[in-house]
């Protein structure tokens, strides 16, 4: 990782949030993105960003000028978003906020973060290609000493990834199913996984599942893991031809909305009894993982991902990068099992809009994410 200092770190931020630093230590992860354990300052970092006020910023404190993401896939619903939160906060710092989609094209992921080195203050990066992306955010980084803020997946060059803990996420929902599995089905669990194996954070989400799965039903059974690609197309088509070779699968998890969505339209379309069905799903960052969770049916819970909160802390974390502040090399965002019987403590409907409530958020503990 490539630290980035602008000036030094200031003794009246550093008096003010030293009670939060000693907290953030035990929050901080110490083996996800790069296996290191965060010094001092670091923790003290991200127990500042998790406590950023754009109206309460330290004196002396920069604020950029302009910040641009580049997303690896912005038609889908969690990059929507979390680029509106991104763009919301952004706002309320009086930084020029843009976004820039690769579309899944690592060639034009590379080009974009290329063009936009010299063009603004912060870059935020999504990589298309994990190792493929980050000899350039090395050089860029290099010639340029500017905060790359990175989303998702951890890449070389990255001043900080502000991401959930996928492993972590995935065990808890998958704990969840597992308890629902021993009280529901008479402690039967035979699994469909519906994967991305591509991505290393999307492999951690199945494997932290079945391991949560597992940790409550020593025999259950992943019976079968297939590449949905995280679109619900692709999952539609792998999950029909896996619950053919598998009758008997009772709960499908998905490493995204669509993927979970996906397994259940193919198992639905097969005249499956989804009253005997458990679909798990991952990120709930739209409408259709929340409303399924509220019709009772076999979607019962998703680990929520609260792409707009993780959109603030991106911003937040560019700010302090900026100002010379040292970052662990992941600030870890909230996530949790969320259900029809929680969704509203974190997301206050209105019609058809679910609008997050941001202090609820914040309060989510992170501990022992790592």
């Amino acid at each position: 990782m490539i630290a980035h200092h602008r000036g030094k770190y200031r003794a009246r931020w550093t008096a003010r949030f030293v009670a939060i630093a000693a907290t953030a230590l035990l929050l901080a992860p110490a083996a996800i993105a790069q296996d290191a354990t965060p010094t001092a300052s670091q923790a003290e970092g991200d127990a500042m960003v998790r406590a950023m006020d754009p109206s309460a910023l330290p004196e002396g404190f920069e604020v950029p000028g302009s910040a641009t993401h580049v997303t690896n896939y912005g038609v889908h619903e969690w990059y929507q978003n979390l680029t509106k939160g991104e763009a919301a906060r952004a706002e309320e710092y009086g930084i020029a906020f843009n976004q820039v989609d690769a579309n899944l094209d690592l060639q034009a992921s590379l080009a974009a973060v290329q063009e936009i080195a010299g063009q603004v203050d912060v870059i935020n990066f999504t990589p298309v290609n994990e190792q493929a992306s980050g000899p350039t955010l090395v050089a860029i980084a290099e010639e340029t000493g500017k905060p790359i803020i990175c989303e998702s997946s951890p890449a070389d060059g990255c001043t900080t990834l502000v991401s959930i803990d996928d492993y972590a996420a995935g065990f808890k929902v998958g704990v969840w199913a597992g308890e629902y599995a021993r009280d529901t089905f008479g402690g039967t669990a035979n699994a469909l996984d519906v994967g991305l194996p591509a991505l290393s954070t999307t492999v951690a989400r199945s494997t932290g599942f079945a391991d949560g799965l597992m940790s409550v039903l020593p025999d259950a059974q992943i019976v079968a893991s297939v590449n949905g690609e995280g679109l619900k197309d692709t999952a539609v088509q792998v999950a029909g031809d896996a619950l053919t070779a598998n009758p008997d699968v009772n709960i499908i998890f998905g490493i995204n909305d669509d993927s979970a969505l996906g397994g259940l339209q193919a198992f639905e379309s097969q005249g499956g009894d989804t009253s005997q069905l458990l679909v798990v799903g991952f990120g709930c960052e739209g409408n259709a993982c929340k409303d399924a969770l509220q019709q009772g049916g076999p979607y019962k819970v998703s680990a929520a991902m609260f792409p707009e909160y993780q959109g603030r802390l991106i911003i937040d974390a560019g700010v302090a990068a900026l100002n010379g502040v040292e970052l662990p090399a992941h600030i870890v965002a909230p996530t949790l099992a969320m259900t029809a019987e929680n969704m509203g403590q974190y997301y206050t409907q209105e019609g058809d809009t679910y609008s997050p409530n941001f202090e609820e958020i914040a309060t989510i503990s992170v501990e022992g994410e790592k």
